[in-house]
């Protein structure tokens, strides 16, 4: 995290998050990633420390340290001399002489076990010194801030309930509604990038200021990083969820190529694209059109699909494209196979299908004229055998602005334009003038009237306060925000 993260704290930050197993660490100061290993715990948390007043020590100033484990969240301060506190205490000991170092322009450099040990050695004897040989300062510091240190040492969560909100991070900024401030994992993000959350709310991806992708799970635990094989500016758009040959991966696009990395890890997949190509990421695989025609992704090449007479690919999952057309039914293809034809099933109190809206993953959105009247249905079907899985009652100019885009989609809660659909109940509600940006749980956020509010299964409207970001997903069952060139994820009131 970096010092533009933290109004009121004009310090070098380190961010410190200690693996589950608490046999490494990985430490980022200014956007340099370093991973330090201890045979024990404790081991392994002196040894991040190390690096952190190491590099206090280098610039001649006090650095920001903020720690994570499975138990919580730290805030300390590393200074220069090699004493560690709770970040709101007053720095001990005298003003560094003379003027600070400048940060080294390279990668805080990575250190084998031998040099961890003689660095820990090196920081420990400051510390008998400054602690240990020095009664006074040392009961000033353990009475002070020294206690959440020693907690942070020991693993403990003591401190965070003792410290109270010495010890959280708060977001600077509204929360969603339904949300609190503060925050459970953060991670700076490369420039000009967002990150992106699976809909199951299980993994998080995004490019750090290294220029390595990340991949989180629901907990915050990293699973995995690497370093990317272009420049992060060179990415078009943000990190996907998709299945490819029958696993999930998270794909990027680039101009000219597609890169898949599996989500157990391994080796990212290139497949190149011609001049004119583009990926497109409707359905749960990749869907790949250039000027002429459409493919879907087969054992890692592409493979084209032939659609039938008037009709178009439009998302892609399993191998097969789905191919629509305005009015009727619509097609499944897959390369070397005949097509598979699917009729939409007719509602209740529907009469004649009236037009195909839109595609989405797993639905397509078909507006039907009414038995009796001049009403309309908007009908959710599945889109693979056509089943009616929701409708609502609709105005035609309440579709009017939203005609042919796709909309959010959550597990518990989808949206397209004004109308809210709950796939669990195959309830809907519809409220006119609703713009949908993104289904997190069950509220869909957006915009009405010119404002922006979060709107539940029923149809009731939540304003959101000015200058709270839109959500970017749910992990676990946390909302995921993006301020200031950081994801933030704050666990729900």
């Amino acid at each position: 995290m970096s010092r533009a993260s933290r109004p009121g704290h004009p310090r070098p930050t380190a961010v410190i998050v200690i693996a589950p197993d608490e046999r490494n660490a990985e430490i980022v100061i200014e956007g340099r990633r370093q991973v330090v290993q201890g045979q024990a715990p404790k081991e392994t948390r002196r040894a991040a420390l190390d690096v952190a007043t190491g590099y206090a020590a280098h610039i001649g100033q006090p650095v920001l340290v903020e720690a994570r484990d499975a138990n919580g969240y730290w805030r300390l301060l590393a200074t220069p001399d090699g004493v560690v506190q709770a970040a709101d205490q007053p720095v001990q000991g005298p003003p560094p002489q003379g003027a600070p170092q400048q940060p080294p322009t390279g990668p805080v450099p990575a250190t084998d076990p031998g040099t961890q040990k003689d660095r820990a050695a090196g920081a420990k004897r400051r510390r008998v010194l400054l602690v240990v040989g020095a009664a006074c300062l040392a009961l000033l510091v353990l009475v002070g801030g020294g206690l959440v240190a020693a907690r942070f040492l020991s693993g403990s969560t003591e401190a965070s309930e003792e410290e109270g909100d010495d010890t959280t991070v708060e977001l600077d900024h509204p929360a969603p509604p339904g949300y609190g401030t503060t925050v459970d994992i953060t991670e700076e993000l490369a420039p000009d990038t967002q990150p992106s959350v699976d809909r199951e709310g299980e993994r998080l991806a995004y490019i750090d200021p290294s220029e390595r992708l990340n991949l989180l799970n629901a907990d915050g635990s990293r699973e995995w990083s690497v370093d990317l094989p272009f420049a992060s500016g060179e990415a078009l758009g943000s990190p996907r969820f998709v299945e490819f040959d029958g696993g999930p991966h998270v794909a990027l696009e680039t101009p000219g190529a597609l890169w898949l990395w599996p989500e157990s890890g391994g080796t990212a997949v290139n497949v190149e694209l011609n001049e004119t190509a583009s990926a497109q990421f409707v359905g749960d695989g990749v869907l790949v059109r250039d000027d002429d025609s459409a493919y879907v992704l087969v054992d890692g090449e592409l493979a084209e699909v032939d659609t039938p007479g008037g009709s178009a690919a439009l998302l892609a999952e399993d191998g097969r494209a789905l191919a629509g057309v305005l009015e009727g039914p619509w097609h499944w293809v897959a390369p070397d196979e005949d097509p598979r034809r699917v009729e939409p099933e007719q509602p209740d109190g529907a009469g004649d299908l009236d037009e195909v809206m839109t595609f989405l993953r797993g639905y397509a959105l078909v507006r039907w004229e009414t038995e009796e009247g001049d009403g309309r249905i908007l009908a959710f079907h599945d889109n693979t055998d056509g089943s009616v899985l929701g409708t609502a009652e609709v105005e035609e100019e309440d579709l009017a602005e939203v005609h042919h885009r796709t909309g959010p989609l959550g597990p518990d809660l989808a949206a397209y334009g004004p109308v809210l659909f709950a796939p669990g109940s195959g309830e809907t509600s519809v409220v006119p003038g609703f713009e949908p940006e993104v289904a997190l749980g069950d509220q869909v956020f957006g915009e009405l009237d010119g404002s922006t509010v979060a709107i539940d299964a029923t149809g009731e409207t939540t304003e959101v306060p000015e200058g709270t970001e839109t959500p970017r997903g749910l992990l676990g069952d946390r909302a995921v925000v993006v301020h200031d060139g950081h994801l933030y994820a704050i666990s729900p009131e």
